[in-house]
């Protein structure tokens, strides 16, 4: 990624929060219905028809709203083949069939950004907000340096009509006013109003079901549709670069705002700040999403083939060819999460340089804080079109379109343990809001989840930490492993936080117990050396000369066969 040159129960009565409040005016828009959305998929591929179909099943969208193209069998087209095989099918067919309309504007000559030979045209009525790429649809539309165009004003590193075919098709709405060389503003980033994100202000809201396999693609908007019903669980994980200047700055600028979007919406909100992205035995556990940078393809925790990520889960990795090839689950970034299991994501085909990425804070304020689609909040949350992003999940999901209280309730009512996620959201939120941390950490203690779920007892151990009451939050840890519905990146947290808490408090016994559980209980392929020699420095405490010579040897082994 390269900078621009320019360098208890009643619990859920105490809500009545700013950020509630928030949520609930969200709820007032207009929902988002399958009605909506044109559904375009390859005609030549049964498998692309197929993800088409089932998406129009589940969000009830007209048969008259199915769109298949006779498009190539592979990832990129050329600007032709878009134009000819996408561009114009897509809007022939939203005017044959009365869903749209378009008028004529002559070209004011010399005004305006330059644009193709002819009259613009400009969508002045559409029953359609969402265009909706399946699975088998080209994603990039490459280079094409026979074009030419004036590029006044137009910096060189900018001159380029490479892009995704999502951006260029979000400007539909626009023909002729945009011209394919280079950026166009988005005339919509920034908006709050659900209301304004409509393709009469220029702008197709488009994402794309897709990934590396069509059984992956057909399952997002399933995911979705569960975590509407039961609510977007788990906790946020956040991976800055500790960049305090320069041109990337901005970069950390975005990932630190979209900390504090998580923060906000109470979600257990785990930041790092090493320079390094996370390492292979970070304990990366119930993920609901995770935003960070700066690394090619998918890397540490994310490189295991099973990640904890939550039904509903959105992850986004910043990096400029994140979403070079979508139907790999092992190059980039952008294929590998939809294959382990993410919901929602969104990345880069090619180079698009760091200020016309997509701003993750503004995207997850819009769905969260103001209830959004995700549709609207994505394409809210990018500064510029006809460029390189793609936008994977369902345009229609709604991952807050319910207060947190009315979740909380009827989860509780059903004894379902996602009431746990609800109650340390809760409880976040009521620190936020400046209550107590005792008074929040008590309510916690009376609710029956406290003992019977793992993300309840290690939030009010974290809680007793937090107040330097060491010893009382080594009992709820206790408690959380003790729980069979700890899970395993979990149970590597809360015992190396059980590590720690022995250290504090001088019991070099129990933390050499607990850190011989987490290497023994390490994946395969992490690196337990480092657990080792920290494991050596308790035995040497512990004047055990059998357990020092024991680890001392193991020690040496590591170094030899790294």
């Amino acid at each position: 990624m390269l900078p621009t040159s320019r360098t208890n129960r009643l619990g859920w009565l105490r809500i009545l929060l700013l950020l509630g409040c928030w949520a609930v005016l969200g709820l007032r828009e207009a929902r988002a219905a399958g009605d909506e959305v044109l559904v375009i998929y390859n005609s030549r591929l049964p498998d692309s028809e197929a993800v088409a179909r089932h998406y129009a099943r589940r969000r009830a969208v007209p048969d008259s709203q199915l769109l298949g193209l006779p498009l190539p069998e592979k990832g990129s087209l050329s600007r032709a083949e878009y134009v000819s095989g996408i561009q114009e099918p897509v809007r022939r067919h939203l005017l044959s069939r009365g869903l749209a309309e378009w008028v004529a504007e002559p070209r004011p000559r010399g005004s305006g950004r330059p644009g193709p030979a002819g009259d613009r045209v400009r969508l002045t009525r559409s029953s359609i907000r969402y265009l909706l790429l399946c699975h088998g649809v080209p994603w990039y539309i490459p280079q094409d340096p026979s074009m030419r165009s004036s590029t006044n004003g137009i910096p060189p590193h900018l001159q380029r009509n490479d892009a995704s075919v999502d951006d260029e098709l979000a400007l539909l709405p626009r023909l002729g006013f945009d011209d394919p060389i280079g950026v166009a503003p988005n005339p919509v980033v920034g908006a709050t109003n659900g209301a304004r994100l409509h393709p009469t202000n220029g702008v197709f809201l488009v994402t794309r079901l897709d990934g590396p396999t069509p059984e992956i693609a057909r399952g997002l908007v399933d995911k979705a549709l569960e975590a509407e019903a039961r609510g977007l669980w788990g906790h946020a994980y956040i991976d800055l670069r500790a960049i305090t200047n320069g041109p990337y700055r901005w970069g950390d600028w975005m990932i630190t705002n979209a900390a504090t979007a998580a923060k906000r919406l109470g979600f257990e909100t785990f930041v790092d700040h090493q320079p390094a992205t996370l390492g292979v035995g970070y304990s990366l556990s119930q993920v609901a999403l995770y935003v960070g940078w700066y690394d090619s393809g998918v890397t540490g925790p994310f490189y295991r083939a099973n990640v904890e990520f939550m039904p509903g889960a959105f992850a986004y990795h910043l990096h400029s060819f994140s979403a070079a090839n979508l139907r790999s689950s092992s190059e980039n970034w952008v294929g590998p999460l939809l294959a382990r299991g993410v919901t929602a994501t969104l990345g880069c085909v090619a180079e698009p340089y760091l200020e016309f990425t997509p701003n993750p804070a503004m995207l997850l304020e819009r769905l969260g804080y103001v209830g959004m689609t995700y549709g609207e909040a994505s394409t809210a949350a990018r500064p510029v079109l006809s460029w390189q992003t793609v936008v994977v999940g369902d345009p229609l999901y709604r991952p807050f379109g319910r207060p947190l209280n009315e979740y909380g309730q009827s989860l509780d009512a059903a004894d379902d343990p996602a009431t746990a996620y609800a109650l340390v959201r809760n409880a976040n939120l009521q620190l936020m809001a400046g209550r107590p941390a005792d008074a929040v950490r008590d309510q916690l203690e009376g609710q029956r989840w406290a003992t019977r779920h793992a993300v309840v007892a290690e939030k009010i151990g974290r809680l007793y930490w937090s107040g330097i009451r060491v010893r009382k939050a080594l009992e709820w840890y206790e408690l959380a492993l003790s729980l069979t519905n700890a899970t395993p990146m979990q149970r590597r947290r809360l015992l190396s936080d059980s590590v720690e808490a022995h250290r504090v408090i001088a019991q070099p016994a129990e933390a050499y117990r607990c850190l011989e559980q987490l290497i023994v209980g390490s994946p395969p392929d992490v690196d337990v050396q480092e657990l080792r020699i920290r494991q050596l420095q308790f035995a040497r405490e512990l004047r055990d000369p059998e357990k020092v010579a024991a680890i001392s040897n193991e020690v040496r082994r590591l170094n030899r066969n790294p």
